[in-house]
Parts: structure tokens; sequence; C-alpha cells
């Protein structure tokens, strides 16, 4: 047996008179898919249980609660199981609890009662009636008068049951009412609670400086919380183990001249430093207060004292105050928790952001005094032929503490490179001073070497011990290509002549560290196609991944290589160098390089 597929409709279901496109999708197709709901969800599974047993027992129907696809969520109960439970709950009900006569079934929230539900039963007198009604009744269908009472006592007994049924169905109704008023309780909570932290929230958010912040929040709470006073007590920066009063609300003065509390001193702020909620009830008679007399006196009655914390560290306190005795409930002193818990990143956000506004503020400084640095530095070389000069400067932070110059002397140019010990500010201000003490000396001293004495002299007078700096100096003739060089501790130039290195290192010891000290002056009479390299230690302490030294062989090496280069290609074959050898790595310290070649 064979089967066809029914033919297709020529017009698809749904066909809105478009051409079909599969991509094409609705709204509705589009929206994303509302979250099933459960019946559970809402009312718990006893509850359902004991609304269906009730049900049962006085309709004597059977009953059954489905969930959305059908399942059952309650256990039927057998028809014979019940009419015994029936007939026990009779046997144990009181026919009068009441004076009245009347089953109350109370309706109870958090310890409070909200109303009642209540079941009167018949009176006596109809009683009666329907028994009289009843035996008539078995009369007329010809029962023995004698069976005729045992008839209508076993048809009290067996609806009896259904009273018993109804009076419990009393108490569940009941029960579940207050179940229902119960969560609607707590779900106003919860919205005053988000409402409260949302209007504390956007009152903090405004904010920026930490004082407007604390007194803000002192209002805020005292608003939310329907406090007679707030009071804020922060860490002291100084002794950790001090709190001071930072902000108060509806207090006077006096209680911020009070000064600092140890924590130590005070088993309330112990407390509440260490994440516990106080209350004290009492303020003129509680121990724990320090101040009572003060307490008296601002008319304060009970206190609620939370820590407040950040990352888990303790901050500082928040204190509420009430004019008259006030139990807080524990949903304020959740909601106290929460708001000292945001209040605590407020201070710090606060902190953060008065930090950064001075750090913007000293990074300005900084780009201005770097600006003046960079000014000091020669802008362009000048054209000295036969000299061919080029210089380039590499800081690794905003300031720092080499620098090179050049010196014009009526024909001869004097060439100078230095480093200061340090980096930033301190550095950048005795490179400054170094500078200026040597171009001061150089215009009126002949002799090298009395110039760096001079500089030391100077240096050695105005700084301190661990302030000093290295220095190497060198005069250059255009006409007969002599050198006259003094070298304050300064790595000695390397000089290349026909392959070869040479040292220029004669000198003395660097300065700044000892007035009074003497130097020598060193001579070189240099010639065509000689390549004198000048440079800072941050070139041979250039370092690799694997902690190495770039180091003076590797220079004398990258130096070899530059045979007829000019000077600026002489420096940049050697940062080529470098940069090869530490990779991505930012130098730990300022680069400076001179190179002045001699052309052929």
């Amino acid at each position: 047996m064979t089967t066809t597929d029914p033919k297709p409709s020529s017009t698809p279901a749904g066909y809105d008179g478009q051409a079909f496109d599969p991509y094409r999708l609705t709204l509705q197709d589009a929206a994303p898919a509302a979250p099933k709901l459960s019946l559970t969800q809402f009312i718990d599974a006893d509850a359902l249980q004991e609304i269906q047993d009730s049900f049962a027992a006085i309709t004597r129907l059977k009953a059954a609660i489905l969930d959305a696809d059908g399942k059952p969520l309650t256990v039927s109960i057998d028809p014979g199981t019940l009419n015994e439970s029936d007939r026990l709950l009779e046997q144990l009900i009181c026919p009068t609890p009441d004076d009245d006569g009347q089953f109350t079934a109370p309706i109870v929230v958090e310890g409070q009662v909200l109303g009642s539900i209540t079941l009167a039963p018949p009176r006596d007198a109809d009683d009666h009636a329907d028994r009289a009604k009843l035996r008539e009744t078995a009369l007329k269908l010809g029962v023995p008068q004698d069976k005729a009472d045992d008839l209508v006592d076993a048809a009290e007994l067996h609806c009896g049951p259904h009273r018993a049924a109804g009076i419990q169905f009393l108490y569940v109704l009941a029960n579940t009412v207050a179940r229902l008023c119960y969560d609607e309780y707590h779900a106003r909570q919860r919205v005053e609670e988000l409402s409260a932290l949302y209007q504390v929230s956007t009152v903090l958010s405004v904010s920026r400086d930490l004082q407007e912040v604390l007194d803000t929040a002192t209002q805020a709470v005292a608003d939310v919380m329907k406090a007679k006073a707030v009071a804020i007590r922060l860490v002291n920066k100084d002794d950790k183990q001090k709190l001071d009063p930072r902000a108060i609300y509806n207090l006077s003065q006096a209680y911020l001249d009070t000064g600092a509390i140890n924590v130590d001193d005070s088993d309330m702020l112990r407390e509440a430093m260490s994440g516990k909620v106080v209350y004290i009830q009492d303020m003129a008679t509680d121990p724990r207060v320090i101040f009572p007399g003060d307490a008296q006196a601002e008319g304060l009655a009970s206190m609620l004292c939370v820590g407040i914390t950040f990352q888990g560290k303790a901050i500082g306190t928040i204190h509420l105050f009430s004019g008259e005795r006030r139990s807080f409930s524990p949903f304020e002193v959740q909601l106290v928790t929460a708001i000292a818990q945001m209040l605590g990143t407020a201070i710090q956000n606060a902190r953060l952001d008065a930090q950064r506004t001075q750090s913007r503020r000293v990074l300005r400084q900084l780009h201005l005094a770097a600006n003046v640095q960079r000014r000091m530095l020669p802008g362009e070389m000048p054209n000295l032929p036969p000299f061919d000069l080029a210089a380039r400067y590499v800081p690794s932070f905003e300031l720092g503490g080499d620098f090179y110059d050049v010196i014009d002397l009526d024909g001869h140019i004097g060439i100078a490179i230095g480093d200061v010990v340090g980096k930033g500010v301190a550095a950048s201000l005795l490179m400054a001073s170094v500078r200026a003490s040597l171009r001061a000396y150089a215009q009126d001293v002949y002799d090298l070497d009395e110039v760096i004495a001079r500089v030391n002299n100077a240096l050695s007078r105005d700084t301190l011990d661990n302030e000093f700096a290295t220095l190497w100096y060198g005069v250059f003739d255009p006409q007969t290509l002599r050198l006259t060089y003094c070298s304050a501790g300064h790595d000695p130039p390397m000089l290349l002549r026909d392959g070869e290195i040479h040292t220029l290192d004669t000198g003395g010891m660097l300065v700044g560290v000892q007035c009074d000290q003497e130097y020598e002056k060193g001579l070189f009479d240099m010639a065509p196609g000689d390549v004198l390299l000048l440079y800072t230690d941050g070139l041979v302490d250039s370092f690799n991944d694997q902690g190495e030294k770039f180091g003076r062989r590797r220079i004398e090496q990258a130096l070899i290589e530059t045979k007829d280069k000019s000077a600026v290609d002489v420096i940049n074959h050697i940062l080529w160098h470098v940069r090869r050898f530490t990779g991505p790595r930012q130098g730990l310290d300022d680069t400076t390089l001179v190179v002045v070649k001699v052309d052929g």
C-alpha cells in the first residue's frame, strides 16, 4: 500500500498578500516568550492539599487540584478514611467553643490579629425541630417507634462530620487568608525598602565631595527612617582605632565637639564595627552609651548603630536616634544595614573622586614641568662643520633626570651629558640646577676641570647626601679637532676609530657628594671618520624578558656596525638594536644618546 502526500495548498496558511519571506518576522514572532508560571509559585502544595480535603469533606464530592498541564498537584483521600477522620474531628471539637457558641478562626500576620472568620452552629430549637421532623417522617414510613429514635441518632451521627469538616475548612480558609496577607505584607515591605534605597542612592549619586556626601546621607536617612537625628563617624586616617564625628543631622555642634572616640573604649562601637547591629532602647540608662548626659541634653531616647563597610572592611558607623523610646522592626534594621553598605560605597567613591581630582591637578603640573624640561634641551643640534651632531632623549616617565646640552663658546663647541639620581619632580629640579650651574661657569672659566669643580661645590652646598649627579663635559675645537673633556663619575663615552673602541674616562668623582673635590681634564685629538658616542646608563641597563642587560659589549658591537653612517643614523641603529633586544618592554630609566662624528 502506498501513500501520497496531500496536495499542497496554493495559498499558505496566514497568507497576507505578500510574497513569503522566511526571514521576515513580525513583532510578535520576535518577542521573547513570557516565563511559564505555576500555581505552586503562588500557593504552596500543603495549602492546596488542605483546601481540597476540606472541600471534599463538606461537599462529599471527589475533588482534585490540577496544574496547567492537567497533572495533579494534590493527593486524593479515600472516602472511608475521610469519614473516620471526620468522626474523630467531631469528637474532638467542642460543641460550644466560645461563650456565644461560635467557632472563631483568627487571621494573624506577624503576631498581629488582622481579623477573624466565625461560624455559628444551628440554634438548639432548630436542632429539636429537625429531630422531631425526622422522627415523624420515620414513623410515617412504617418504622417502629422504638427504632425511630435509633434512626434519628444514626442520621445525626452521619451528618455530624459535615459540621466538623466545615469547622476545619473555616480554619483552613483563615490560614489561607493570613498567608495571602503575609505575602502582601512582605511584598509591600520590599517595595518600601526598594523605594527607600532608591531615594537614598539617588541623593548620594548627585554628590561628589566627601563632606557633601556625608551631610546629604544624614538628612536622607533621617527622612527615610523617620528618625529624630542621625550621625556618622568615620575611621581616623592616622589612627585606625579612633572614630571621628564627620556629619550630624538635627544635633547640636556640641556633639561634633565631643571629638574622636577610641573603639576599644566602647563596646557599642566595637560590636558595630564587627558587623553587628546595636540597639539601645534607653540611652539614659544603658551602660554602653559613652555620653548619656549629652544624649539627654539632645533629647535622645533610643538609638540604632550600624557599621559602615566597604569590601568587607569597616570604615565607620551610622547612628539613628529617636526622640522617644522606639523599637526598630526587622524590616527597618535590614533597611538601615543596606543603607550603611550603600553609604560605604558612596564614601569610597567620593574619596576616589577627590584622589582623581588631585591626580589630574598633579598630572597637569607634571605636563607643564615636562614641557619646561623639554625646552631646556636643545631643539636642534647646531651645524658646526666638520662635526656632525645628533642627540636623542627617551624618557621613561613624564619627568626625568637625564639631560644633554650644547654650549656655544666663541668658535668652540661645548657638549655636556648628565644623569641625576632618581626620577620624577625631584630629579628634574636637580637636573635643572646642574644644567644652570654648568652653563654659568662654562662661560666664565676656561679650564674644564675648574668648571666641573665649581659645579660640584654648588651642588654639594644645596643638596642632601642622597642627591647627586654624574656629568661629562667636553669642548671641541673645529680647527684642530682637539677634544678637551672631564668626566665626573659618568659612564665613559666610546670613540670609534678604524673599527676600534676607545674610552674617555679622565675626570673624578660624581658631583654633589662632597665639596672641594679635584678633577682632571683629558685631551684627545680626533680625526676624520671618528665617531664619539655619549650616553646615560639607561642604555646600558635596558633589560629583556630574561632579565639580561643590554650592556656595554652590545653597545660597542652596535657602534662598530655604524661605519660610514651619519650621526642620526648611528643613534637610530643603536636604538634599533636596543628595541630588538628588549622587545616591547618599557625602559625603567631615561635613555639619552649624543653622537659627534668628524666628517671626512
